[in-house]
């Protein structure tokens, strides 16, 4: 039995005043997703959060720095082979996940296995929004502490020099997005760019096919037409990113 729970994931959750989508998230959990501990990381979070958390048996660690603390101190805190991060305005839709997952994580050439958004056609990048590891593969990520953004460029780095994959899932979830109402979301995501170490220019040219494909995905017309106005916003804030590097998470304007 012990064997077999060590197989399991740990699910690693970051949140931050995430009542209004957690319970969503951790039902669908508990329902499809079988699993070992879900271990959440939470920045003073002054709603709900925790006590949702704690109603199913979360195992709970409070942070105050940044994102790359709160996903640092979940890699740490994981005890199974594997972890998947989950965040917590997703509602996962597919009770075979894991199970692919594992599978492909069998193929040494793997090193990530993400499970994609209903509906989306356009498969890329390392998001976190349903991603399983192996916690070997990662656990050498050395994401800073104090970043709010971009994390996930620290990992891919991490699988780049191991040489790993990833692969991807269709229709594995629904994902809510509640950070993308912020009014300088694009701006934003130009100032992790710009934050991050390393690979810049090739960073921003692979963010142009990577806006179209997410406003595809999203089947909106004026999403897509609205491609090129987000990659300027983006440019934007890679140019400034003093002024948009950081925000107040409770103030949206969706």
């Amino acid at each position: 039995m012990q064997n077999d729970n060590f197989q399991l994931p740990d699910i690693l959750i970051r949140t931050f005043n995430s009542a209004d989508t957690l319970e969503s998230c951790l039902s669908s959990i508990k329902k499809l997703v079988p699993h070992n501990n879900i271990i959440i990381a939470d920045h003073n979070s002054t709603d709900r959060t925790l006590e949702i958390a704690r109603s199913f048996g979360a195992e709970i660690h409070s942070e105050e720095v940044g994102l790359g603390f709160a996903t640092n101190i979940l890699i740490k805190s994981s005890r199974s082979e594997y972890v998947l991060f989950v965040d917590g305005d997703i509602e996962v839709i597919r009770n075979d996940f894991v199970s692919i997952a594992l599978l492909e994580l069998s193929e040494h050439s793997v090193g990530a296995v993400v499970g994609c958004g209903k509906n989306h056609d356009f498969l890329y990048g390392l998001p976190l929004g349903l991603t399983m590891f192996r916690r070997r593969d990662i656990i050498d990520a050395r994401i800073p502490d104090v970043i709010q953004g971009r994390e996930t460029y620290y990992l891919q780095e991490c699988l780049r020099h191991k040489s790993l994959k990833v692969k991807y899932v269709r229709d594995a979830m629904i994902h809510r997005s509640t950070y993308r109402k912020y009014r300088y979301w694009p701006e934003w995501q130009g100032a992790q760019i710009r934050i991050t170490p390393g690979r810049h220019l090739h960073q921003l040219v692979f963010a142009i096919p990577i806006i179209f494909m997410m406003h595809l995905n999203s089947r909106s017309v004026r999403n897509y037409l609205y491609s090129p106005v987000f990659y300027f916003k983006l440019l934007k804030g890679y140019v400034n990113p003093e002024k948009f590097k950081s925000f107040d998470r409770r103030n949206f304007s969706g």
